[in-house]
C-alpha cells in the first residue's frame, strides 16, 4: 500500500529526495516508454533531480520463440532489470506490474505504483465494435495468436472452435502479424498498446477492440507500473510514494496477493482484477484450465486497507471451490502445446 501520512501529533521526518536516479529498464521501445512515464514524473515533482536510465537484456528478450512456459515462465522480463537494483548499478527498476513474480528479489520491495492504465485486453483482428464481436466474428478454425495460457484458456470457453497459435513479439511486430495474415487475429493488452502508440503513432493500423475484464479477467498487475528499489531506501521510498496512486496501489497489492497465494506465474492460468473506489475495493479472481475444460470464478470485497487479506481470501476460496484440482493437473503439463510462429 501507498504510505500513509503521519498523525497529526507525531512529527516525522521525511528523508530528502536524492539528486540522481538511475532507473534500470529493459530495452524494448514500450519498457522505455514505461521508463520515460516514471522519468516525467519526477522531474515533473522534483526537477532538481537528475534522472538518467540504462537498459537491461532479459531472458525474455533472448528467447523470442518458444512459448514462456518452456523458458521457464517466471521472471522471464525482470529478474535482469531487479538484478541491477540489487547490485546497486541502479536506484530503481520500473516494471510492468504483471509481469513481476509474486516474490520480489531479497532485499528488494515496490516502493511506487502510479496511476494505472486500462486494465483490459482488446482483440486485434476480426469485426465489431467489442472484442467479444470480433471473436464471434472469426471464421471455424480461425489462428488467433497469444503468448499467454489464461488467453488460452480464456479462449478455449469463448470460442473452442478457435486454434490459437503462440505469438511473440513486441507490439509492432504482433500488429503487423495480424495486419500480414500471419494470424486471422490476436489478443493484447490495451496499456501496452496506449502507451507505445496512444501519441498518434498508430499510422492507420488496427489497435483492437475492448474485451470485458469482468469475464475475461486480466492477469495481476497488468495495466499498472511497479517502481521496484532496495527496501532500506527509505528516501526512495518517500519520493514515489508521493508520486504514487494510492488506488492503483491498493488494488496491485490485492492482486499480488491473490497471485501469491495460488503461486501463480506466467505457465498459470488465472486472472485477477480489483477496483478500489474510495474507502472499498473489489477483487475478482479466476483460474482455469488451458483447453477449457474447468474454471473457477469469484470475488470478495471490504475495507481497501484490507487489499493484501482480501486478495488472499479470494485465492483460498478459488482454491477450495476447484482450483485445487485445476492446479494439480496443471502440474502435469510440461511444456505449451500451442504452435510456434516465427517472425516474418
Amino acid at each position: 500500500m501507498a504510505p500513509e501520512p503521519a498523525g497529526a501529533m507525531i512529527a516525522t521526518a521525511v528523508p530528502a529526495a536524492p539528486d540522481r536516479i538511475v532507473i534500470a529498464s529493459r530495452g524494448s521501445r514500450l519498457a522505455r516508454r514505461q521508463a520515460a512515464i516514471v522519468v516525467d514524473l519526477v522531474t515533473a515533482a522534483r526537477p532538481g533531480i537528475n534522472v538518467d536510465v540504462v537498459t537491461v537484456t532479459t531472458a525474455g528478450d533472448l528467447d523470442k520463440s518458444r512459448p514462456f512456459a518452456a523458458i521457464g515462465g517466471k521472471g522471464l522480463f525482470t529478474t535482469e532489470v531487479e538484478r541491477a537494483v540489487v547490485e546497486e548499478r541502479a536506484d530503481i527498476a520500473v516494471h510492468s506490474a504483471k509481469d513481476l513474480t509474486a516474490e520480489l528479489a531479497e532485499g528488494c520491495a515496490i516502493v511506487g505504483v502510479p496511476a494505472r492504465a486500462p486494465v483490459h485486453d482488446v482483440v486485434v483482428g476480426g469485426s465489431g465494435a467489442t472484442g467479444a464481436e470480433r471473436l464471434e466474428s472469426l471464421d471455424r478454425g480461425a489462428r488467433l495468436g497469444t503468448s499467454s495460457m489464461r488467453r488460452r484458456a480464456l479462449l478455449a470457453v469463448a470460442r473452442p472452435d478457435i486454434s490459437p497459435v503462440e505469438l511473440r513479439g513486441n507490439i509492432d511486430t504482433r500488429l503487423r502479424k495480424v495486419a500480414d495474415g500471419d494470424v486471422d487475429a490476436a489478443v493484447l493488452a490495451a496499456a501496452g498498446i496506449g502507451r507505445l502508440l496512444g501519441d498518434g503513432d498508430a499510422g492507420g493500423r488496427d489497435t483492437g477492440a475492448p474485451l470485458d475484464p469482468r469475464w475475461w479477467v486480466p492477469p495481476p498487475g497488468q495495466g499498472a507500473l511497479a517502481i521496484e528499489a532496495l527496501s532500506g531506501r527509505a528516501d526512495l521510498a518517500a519520493l514515489f510514494g508521493s508520486l504514487s496512486d494510492a488506488g492503483a496501489w491498493a488494488e496491485l497489492v490485492a492482486e499480488r496477493a491473490f497471485a501469491a497465494e495460488l503461486e501463480g506465474g506466467c505457465s498459470v492460468p488465472l486472472g485477477c482484477l480489483a477496483r478500489a473506489a474510495g474507502a472499498d475495493v473489489v477483487v475478482s479472481g479466476w483460474l482455469g484450465f488451458p483447453d477449457g475444460s474447468s474454471e473457477v470464478r469469484d470475488r470478495i470485497s471490504g475495507p481497501v486497507n484490507d487489499a493484501a487479506a482480501l486478495g488472499r481470501e479470494l485465492a483460498v476460496a478459488v482454491y477450495d471451490a476447484g482450483g485445487r484440482e485445476i492446479l494439480e493437473e496443471l502440474k502435469t503439463l510440461t511444456e505449451s502445446e500451442v504452435p510456434v510462429i516465427t517472425a516474418p
